[in-house]
């Protein structure tokens, strides 16, 4: 995301597909690009037909190129590399990868298959013929999976700027709410590991707050800390159990009583 500007879409919550049916999926893929690809070579062969099918072949051929044209652009990244062996996986919700929506630099793509890795902070997508191509992150508008909306945020000269990456837009109204979930490579009895570390961010009035309580939260929402402590309690909501709950509500609640939304 070239410059973070606070919108008010909301994440969509896509369902999860099993890997049989992922595969599926990607072999219609391929044989699709595949027909038209047959086509657009045995178009010179065809030119001495009639003019109707000359047009049927022309079609299939201007089909095609906006196929190629439309991908060609997602499929140019590297090749991600492999990750060494641990005991589980550094990925958002799942090692698979997942349908979701994209939008990169200015084009949507609604169904398209991603994962995106905690500790390389890279979002991957699976080609056609099954490589696991690593997005250029500066042409990432937004993606949406796993019921999450995922933004590349870059780091700027604002107070509090949190640093260049991936991170999930939570909310975004007079407030923005952001949350970065990182994957560290950890070691213990001969084995390795991913320990997952989490942290807020509330944009209010020109700053980013990092928000790691409650308290830091009420905080930074004066004067009005005393309805919403009234509020998170009413809820029995707890920072440690519930962080982002009472973070995304306890803010919604602010711009209510403020007037700000």
């Amino acid at each position: 995301m070239r410059n973070f500007a606070p919108s008010n879409k909301e994440g969509i919550h896509l369902n999860k597909g099993n890997f049989l049916s992922k595969k599926g999926e990607y072999l219609i893929i391929m044989l699709k690009i595949k027909l038209l690809f047959f086509l657009f070579l045995v178009y010179e062969l065809l030119l001495a037909q009639d003019a109707g099918s000359q047009q049927l072949i022309d079609n299939a051929a201007i089909e095609f190129m906006k196929v190629a044209g439309s991908q060609s652009a997602l499929y140019s990244g590297n090749q991600q590399d492999l990750h060494p062996s641990t005991t589980n996986h550094p990925y958002l919700e799942e090692a698979l990868f997942t349908k979701a929506r994209l939008s990169y630099n200015g084009v949507i793509y609604p169904e398209i298959m991603i994962r995106l890795d905690l500790y390389r902070d890279e979002l991957i997508i699976a080609s056609p013929d099954f490589r696991n191509i690593v997005l250029f992150p500066e042409n990432v508008d937004f993606a949406e999976l796993h019921g999450r909306r995922v933004i590349y945020f870059l780091h700027d000269s604002v107070q509090g700027s949190p640093s260049t990456g991936y991170y999930y837009l939570l909310h975004s109204g007079n407030c923005t709410i952001l949350e970065k979930q990182t994957a560290m490579l950890a070691f213990g009895f001969s084995q390795q590991y991913y320990s997952l570390s989490t942290k807020f961010y509330l944009y209010h009035d020109g700053i980013y707050y990092t928000i790691r309580n409650k308290m830091g939260l009420l905080k930074v929402l004066k004067p009005h800390n005393k309805e919403l402590k009234r509020f998170i309690s009413a809820h029995r909501w707890r920072f440690r159990r519930h962080a982002e709950e009472l973070i995304i509500n306890t803010v919604i609640e602010y711009e209510k009583i403020s007037g700000s939304r």
